[in-house]
């Protein structure tokens, strides 16, 4: 990830990336992992999707989400 000073507010690293918090409460949509963290044109904030987050998140910044990044894991260091 970049150590840009604007990143800060728009993207986090995540060691791995939750389940959508909408695509969850639907039981005949396959998994889909969320990429974004933020609140939703509804108030409350969810994980979600790229779908979802097109949808009902309001964009990205502070107070209004972030990206999620997959933390890229060095296997030689894990034991």
């Amino acid at each position: 990830m970049k150590n840009n000073r604007n990143v800060a507010h728009t993207q986090v690293e995540v060691p791995e990336l939750p389940q959508c918090d909408f695509c969850k409460q639907n039981p005949l949509v396959l998994y889909q992992e969320a990429h974004y963290d933020g609140k939703t044109r509804m108030g409350p904030w969810a994980n979600m999707c790229r779908e979802h987050f097109k949808r009902f998140g309001v964009g990205l910044g502070l107070g209004k989400g972030q990206e999620l990044i997959l933390r890229e894991t060095n296997n030689a260091n894990q034991i």
